[in-house]
């Protein structure tokens, strides 16, 4: 009788192969999690190039800036400036349904219709998700859980030294703010506008909470829109103090706008001075590489 010849893989054949496409895996894996964290990056620059167009949209109208949020007189609002940005940024229905609210002529966090679904309103204007304020990278989703449970924003304006005028604020956004592009005697590309703010958590981390595109959702977190920059490591980016200072889910930096409207990645290993003097509009410093 003939012999009929098996063809296969011995059992020491199959360890290898199965070997050998686990080192393939192994060495794929991290190059796929690189790209998309490249696209996820360039999402978030995107969405800074966003806002800024929007900023010299709201400019070109208005011959100034929004304010880092509004607390004077009869519009005692608690808006921050990503309120003020909506019509320029494809939102004019919601900035209307806000208004027709009254939730310009008076403190937001106040009016049902923005902080409370009901018959009339299904989601709370105040709690609606816009993309544009979202890097895409941060890990919770679009309604910010730590800060009342509102629409969520990763980007915050830059107060310079301080988040308060009072406090001698001297960058693009603090209260009542309303700086003209003339007012940045440094140039406008040497100027620090927004950064990230992360809701990461990380060992030895406060936990980052991140903000809200609205405004402050009390009396007191008017600061949630702006930040402080100044060499003091409390400050520092990505520093581990403080659930309010500049942070992000990138690795080793945070995205920037600067009051040209360019986008740009800046490292954690900056130098403090210049990361300071970005955030002043007029101190007449020399900047440094970044």
């Amino acid at each position: 009788m003939a012999t009929v010849r098996r063809f296969g893989f011995t059992l020491v054949e199959l360890l290898v192969v199965i070997a050998i496409i686990g080192v393939l895996i192994a060495l794929l894996l991290p190059a796929v999690q690189q790209a998309r964290e490249a696209a996820r990056r360039t999402q978030c620059t995107n969405n800074l190039k966003q806002l800024g167009l929007a900023m010299h949209n709201y400019h070109d109208t208005t011959r100034s800036l929004p304010p880092g949020w509004l607390n004077v007189g009869s519009s005692n609002n608690y808006m921050g400036w990503g309120t003020y940005l909506l019509p320029y940024l494809e939102q004019s229905a919601l900035y209307g349904q806000m208004k027709d609210a009254g939730a310009y002529n008076k403190a937001w966090y106040t009016i049902a219709d923005m902080t409370t679904a009901s018959a009339t309103v299904e989601v709370p204007y105040g709690k609606t998700v816009i993309n544009a304020f979202i890097c895409p990278s941060d890990p919770t989703d679009g309604i910010n859980s730590f800060l009342g449970g509102y629409g969520k924003s990763n980007y915050t304006g830059i107060g310079g030294v301080h988040y308060l005028k009072s406090g001698g604020a001297n960058g693009t956004f603090y209260d009542n703010s309303f700086t003209k592009f003339r007012d940045m005697t440094d140039g406008l590309s040497n100027v620090s506008c927004l950064a990230e703010r992360s809701t990461m958590k990380k060992p030895n981390w406060v936990q980052k909470v991140g903000t809200l595109w609205v405004g402050g959702y009390s009396s007191g977190t008017y600061y949630l829109n702006n930040a402080i920059v100044n060499h003091e490591a409390y400050y520092s980016i990505n520093g581990k103090n403080g659930s309010a200072n500049i942070t992000s889910a990138h690795p080793g930096g945070v995205q920037l706008l600067l009051g040209d409207g360019s986008g740009h990645f800046v490292t954690e290993t900056i130098d403090l001075d210049t990361w300071k003097n970005l955030g002043s509009i007029a101190d007449g410093a020399v900047l440094g590489e970044f």
